[in-house]
């Protein structure tokens, strides 16, 4: 009986196991995501590709306008990504700090900056 119940709890442990890992991977935001943008008439893609070690977030967020911003203060909580990026603007610089929630082939994020809310973009995984 002792035996049955050491090879169970090994198997119990193996599925738990396993199945958190698969979640991980399922929310794993790493990799490239591209977003299409409006304001006004114009039309532009943001691109954007995150590297996760831990629970710490890295890469680059590339605008429509050309310009490409490194992702500073990167982290992911469950299924919350938080990051500022510094941009130029008028031959200065402002914060801009992002925030939102991630899914397996979605992530949504809004923006604000100098204390205004900018806007919301719904950036989709692109799968290589």
């Amino acid at each position: 009986m002792e035996k049955l119940l050491n090879i169970l709890a090994r198997a119990t442990l193996t599925m738990v196991t396993l199945a958190a890992f698969g979640f991980a991977q399922a929310n794993d935001p790493s990799g490239r995501w591209t977003a299409t943008l409006q304001r006004g008439d114009a039309t532009g893609v943001a691109e954007m590709t995150l590297k996760v070690a831990g629970n710490h977030v890295t890469g680059t967020l590339s605008e429509p306008s050309g310009q490409t911003l490194q992702i500073e203060n990167g982290v992911i909580e469950s299924s919350q990504l938080n990051f500022d990026c510094s941009a130029g603007e008028h031959g200065g610089t402002k914060r801009i700090h992002f925030f939102g929630q991630v899914t397996a082939d979605v992530i949504t994020l809004h923006n604000e900056s100098n204390g205004r809310q900018g806007i919301t973009m719904t950036f989709h995984r692109v799968k290589d």
